[in-house]
């Protein structure tokens, strides 16, 4: 039913007589910036001709530009065709058409309509979205970062001194939020978390700018925005990214991973989260990316709130709408507030097992919850050798003895390094010989750090299926190979040298939430 609220060529775009092919049914779906018109198995997106300071689509020439633009950077992380194209929105003899003769009126972003069901938000809340699919995310997200665009451009508008601008300009425009959807006492709290946090890292972030980590990002990746859909190439879609503003889609690699597991967070799904940044972190060899999620998801979680506290003000949206608006946007700035805490004393972490246990999985993991950096044997090693490795013989090539000590060298110099700044660190690697673990011992000694020997282990039949499964998979760095993980076995030197209170044996058959649970509990001393 249209509302009067509503403008004629909107109104008009609800009668199925204004589309070029037959329509059985038309609904519509509004944003604070958009009109979505769902028309049978076609999906319309028209622009709303707003300005609000970070986004300008007050003309038609404006609005042309930034149809075409969405149009053609969603095709990075949707292909297959479901990106059709920009569609013109026509006047003719007083009447509203998509296509034909008459004035150009508008323009509409033209998709394929993608199953709903399929949508990963509807399969969050049926339970549906299991390893697999987070891996498949994990890998089309680093694909897409992968072969992102960079350059001294790109770093200027989404490098750190971009950060800080966007930053201020965000909270800014918190304040007139506060008795609406956001408290004053957590915005204060917030804004004293992003001043430190950004003066602390400062370097940190900086040093990714100049590494080459700032890049032409998605922007929006939310859990709405992921289709898993078999009929397209990798069966998913990761779609609807920002188009209007490049400064908001140039950022840091992992400041555009932080907003789906923010999502995740939000949704109730923290154990999801941590996974996807495990496997994403894996994927693209992020060390560091842990370290900064705090920051980086209260940054995703105050835009959402921003955003839909802008719904509160648009006249075409009605008071159930905005009630909803209210609740979402006051939950996002509780989520927001939630990252400002700190994680306690510094932890120098080793996960330890054969290849196919699951340690790399569960170190990531657990660097996410702890905001740790995280240090892989599996990455060290993809970084100093070219060759993948994945054929070679045991104990030859990048696997040899000289090759594997380099390996834990430079780990453990990355380790030291990290710690004697202050950090927490995680260790994946085997560690199955004495020799590489006693070095660690002595490193969180002389540091003073939290000490915790995490041993993973799984039947052999699990290990032989996960290596199966996971052959080539873009999130792992690891050559595993069931030969390999005989001989590591046949290796394992008992951990004697460690006592009971400073380790623990994690089954990685579990839910990895009880995990997780059983290291902390561990951590703390229960």
């Amino acid at each position: 039913m249209s509302s009067p609220a509503l403008p004629a060529h909107v109104r008009a775009l609800l009668q199925k007589r204004a589309y070029p092919h037959a329509v059985s049914n038309i609904e519509l779906i509004q944003t604070h910036i958009s009109y979505v018109f769902l028309a049978g198995d076609q999906v319309y997106k028209l622009k709303k001709p707003v300005d609000l300071g970070f986004l300008d689509f007050s003309t038609l020439e404006k609005r042309r530009e930034a149809c075409e633009a969405e149009s053609r950077l969603n095709q990075r992380g949707c292909p297959g065709g479901v990106y059709v194209g920009v569609e013109q929105l026509k006047q003719h003899h007083g009447a509203f058409r998509i296509g034909g003769e008459g004035e150009t009126v508008d323009y509409l972003v033209h998709m394929k309509r993608l199953p709903r069901e399929r949508m990963m938000d509807r399969m969050l809340e049926r339970g549906e979205v299991d390893f697999e699919m987070i891996a498949r995310v994990a890998a089309r997200l680093a694909e897409l970062h992968r072969s992102a665009e960079r350059g001294e451009k790109i770093a200027e508008l989404g490098g750190f001194g971009q950060q800080v601008r966007n930053w201020r300009e965000n909270l800014m425009q918190l304040h007139p939020l506060v008795g609406r959807t956001l408290g004053g006492a957590r915005l204060e709290r917030i804004e004293r978390f992003v001043d430190g946090f950004m003066h602390a890292e400062a370097d940190l972030l900086r040093r990714r700018e100049k590494d080459g980590w700032i890049r032409d990002c998605h922007g929006d990746l939310r859990s709405d925005a992921v289709c898993f859909d078999p009929s397209l190439p990798g069966g998913i879609c990761l779609f609807d990214c920002i188009e209007f503003n490049d400064a908001f889609r140039y950022s840091d690699t992992g400041l555009d991973a932080a907003f789906l597991a923010m999502d995740l967070d939000y949704r109730g799904h923290p154990d999801l989260s941590n996974l996807f940044i495990s496997l994403y972190a894996h994927a693209v060899g992020d060390k560091e990316l842990a370290v900064l999620l705090p920051l980086f998801k209260c940054h995703r979680a105050t835009i959402r709130g921003k955003v839909e506290s802008f719904q509160l003000v648009d006249p075409a949206i009605g008071a159930r709408q905005k009630a909803a608006a209210r609740r979402r946007a006051r939950k996002y700035f509780a989520l927001a507030d939630s990252y400002t805490r700190g994680h306690g004393r510094q932890a120098l972490i080793l996960v330890t097992g054969p290849s196919g246990s699951g340690k790399s999985v569960l170190a990531g993991v657990l660097a996410a919850h702890l905001s740790a950096v995280l240090l892989s044997t599996d990455i060290i090693r993809r970084e100093h050798f070219q060759d993948r490795g994945r054929d070679a013989p045991i104990d030859a090539g990048i696997y040899s003895p000289e090759a594997r000590a380099s390996v834990y060298d430079e780990l453990y110099r990355e380790a030291e390094e990290m710690l004697a700044q202050g950090r927490s660190v995680v260790l994946d690697g085997t560690y199955i010989e004495r020799n590489q673990r006693l070095p660690v011992e002595r490193l969180a000694g002389q540091l003073r750090a939290r000490l915790l020997l995490v041993e993973c282990s799984a039947p052999d039949e699990v290990v032989r299926d996960r290596q199966r499964r996971r052959e080539g998979e873009a999130w792992t760095a690891s050559e595993g190979r069931w030969d390999v993980y005989l001989a590591q076995k046949a290796r394992i030197e008992p951990v004697t040298e460690v006592p009971d209170s400073r380790r623990i044996t994690i089954d990685t058959t579990l839910p990895i939430a009880e995990q997780i649970e059983a290291i902390r509990a561990k951590l703390k001393g229960r």
